[in-house]
């Protein structure tokens, strides 16, 4: 293979079918995901009258474990077969098609069962698709492609959420698409609770969706494995027990965790109970929040080919504490909105460079497994996260303090120590060297802009 070809091969770029499978999937996630929580709310309030924040917290809860509980099995086996793509199709049909079945649970206790159904079908779709789109690219560009996939993906889920934030605000669409189809239209669209008919347009058009984007992932081409031995890697216990990058980023990842899944369970209360939100506003925060992670997502991603992986992760973490002090302080919807700014801001600096950095110090053809474990690992921190929070919130401060000033409690908490965890970034290690740092590439970005600004 010559000089040139293996640059080729370094520098290769994602497929457009990949790209539309992902664009497809995010907005499938994107219909239904961000109002799944006001589902929960909206169910409690019309069964019970009130809110349970121990629910809020196993549903929560639930969301995050379920998903990565079964991750490790299916990495290992997408790896061992050495073809991703079966499984991406396999998950994304079942997992995205079991939303629709949300719409006749019947108690929270029911909602909280299928979701973590659901979760773990989706879970499938999960691994094998970071570790099929990790095949498909070059190594040099892989936070490039990474960014660029993250904008396309962003803005489709973007998309999708104003979509369903609008849709939940027609109260006729139901009944207008049921006449139109005639006698089918009752087969298509059955009858449910009045109060569950803003979700069905979206939990429906997941389904439809995700059927297809599982029927075009079949299309892609995989990079042929070496066959030249058995394809073997370390047992999925051990991973974490062998020195080294992964151990020590894993590790680190724990306290992080633990602080950022405690202010989940609230973020929906102070939306929908505090300022009384609409589900198109709570869309149009999620909607906000996206926005600014697709600004923000190609951008981090040529730059953490340029400094590393590290300071974008340490920066994205950082930052993220000021989420949940926001909401805390939230009078109106305006400093819900701010969050969701810096949240995206946090999470396009963040995310991919977490995931470059898994791709930067697993083997190949390990990769899969790798990312399942710590999927699985960071899942099991979030599922206590959440779920004591919850209890706590529950069980605790609700008995000593007014509803609010619990909840304001468990955010600033969360705050803190999301900003303390923070600096534990600083421990993991580069694998590489890289051309540049993330003080040059700020000073240079300040001189620039002041050599414009004395020009003008």
């Amino acid at each position: 293979m010559t000089e040139e070809t293996c640059e080729a091969v370094e520098e290769q770029k994602l497929p457009k079918r990949a790209v539309a499978v992902g664009a497809m999937t995010q907005f499938a996630l994107g219909l239904h995901a961000p109002f799944l929580q006001t589902y929960l709310v909206d169910m409690q309030t019309n069964l019970y009258g009130s809110l349970n924040f121990a629910q809020l917290g196993a549903f929560r809860s639930v969301g995050n474990f379920a998903p990565t509980v079964l991750q490790p099995a299916w990495g290992a086996a997408s790896d061992r077969a050495g073809h991703a793509k079966a499984f991406v199709a396999f998950g994304t049909m079942w997992g995205l098609a079991f939303v629709y079945l949300f719409l006749w649970a019947a108690t929270p206790i029911d909602m909280i069962a299928m979701y973590a159904i659901q979760s773990i079908l989706f879970s499938i779709q999960i691994p094998t698709w970071l570790s099929l789109i990790g095949c498909l690219m070059g190594e040099k560009n892989r936070g490039d492609e990474l960014g660029k996939l993250g904008l396309v993906t962003n803005i489709a889920s973007l998309l999708a959420t104003l979509i369903s934030g609008f849709l939940a605000g027609v109260p006729g669409i139901l009944p207008f698409l049921r006449a139109s189809f005639g006698d089918i239209g009752t087969v298509l669209f059955p009858s449910v609770d009045a109060w569950r008919e803003a979700y069905y347009i979206p939990f429906f058009l997941t389904a439809v969706i995700g059927i297809s984007a599982s029927i075009l992932s079949l299309g892609l081409r995989e990079k042929a494995r070496k066959g030249d031995g058995p394809r073997r890697f370390p047992p999925l216990l051990k991973l974490l027990s062998r020195p080294g990058d992964f151990r020590r980023f894993s590790f680190v990842a724990i306290f992080y965790s633990f602080s950022m899944s405690m202010a989940w369970p609230y973020f929906i209360v102070v939306q929908r109970e505090w300022l009384h939100n609409t589900i198109f506003e709570i869309a149009l925060a999620s909607a906000i929040m996206t926005a600014s992670t697709v600004i923000f997502t190609v951008p981090f991603g040529r730059l953490s080919d340029r400094i590393g992986r590290r300071p974008l992760i340490f920066l994205g973490r950082g930052f993220l504490c000021l989420v949940p002090v926001l909401y805390a302080l939230a009078t109106n919807v305006w400093l819900v909105y701010l969050a969701n700014v810096i949240a995206g801001f946090c999470t396009a600096s963040a995310v991919n460079a977490i995931t470059a950095y898994i791709y930067d110090i697993a083997p190949e053809s390990e990769r899969g497994a790798h990312i399942a474990v710590f999927n699985t690992f960071t899942g099991i921190v979030y599922l206590l996260g959440s779920l004591l929070a919850g209890l706590l919130g529950e069980a605790i401060l609700i008995i000593i303090f007014d509803p609010i000033l619990t909840v304001f409690i468990m955010l600033m908490l969360s705050g803190i120590l999301r900003l303390v965890a923070s600096f534990l970034y600083l421990l993991i290690r580069e694998p590489r060297q890289y051309s540049s740092t993330l003080w040059r590439e700020f000073r240079s970005l300040v001189h620039r802009r002041r050599h414009d600004a004395d020009t003008v």
